[in-house]
This record gives C-alpha cells, structure tokens and sequence, in this order.
C-alpha cells in the first residue's frame, strides 16, 4: 500500500509540519515533489503514515495549507 504525499508550499512547512505531526504520533518524512508534478510552491510534501484526512486536519490547525495529495508511488 502506498502512502499519501500531501503537498505543502515549502520546505519550511514540511519541516514545520513533520514535527507537528511527529508531536501528534503520525510518522511524516519530508520529501521532494518531481518538478512535472509541482502545483505551486517549491514542491515539497509530507509523505505520511496514517489517513492524510487526518494528517491535513492536524496541518491545518496549525495553519500549514496543503496544496495538494499525490500517491507515493508517482513522486518516485
């Protein structure tokens, strides 16, 4: 099964992001977006573990956008 990738606008905010959700219990490894596949932004993500519903909610109530999802898989 692969894991989601929520695409946020910058690396600061996938660094932000995955000690937010580190702090919540939910493993999230900060990874590269492929450039083909950048929404906007600078193109990294937050690959995570668990539901990305409930990842992007935590994210939001620390007022971190995502952009975007993308299967694992695609941003190989």
């Amino acid at each position: 099964m692969n894991k989601p990738l929520l695409i946020v606008s910058s690396i600061t905010y996938a660094m932000k992001g995955q000690e937010i959700l580190k702090r919540q219990g939910i493993k999230a490894t900060v990874r590269r977006v492929p450039k083909s596949q950048v929404l906007s932004g600078c193109g990294y993500g937050l690959l995570v573990t668990c539901n990305p519903d409930k990842a992007e909610d935590i994210l939001s109530k620390f007022q971190i956008k995502v952009l975007g999802r993308m299967d694992s898989e695609d941003a190989q």
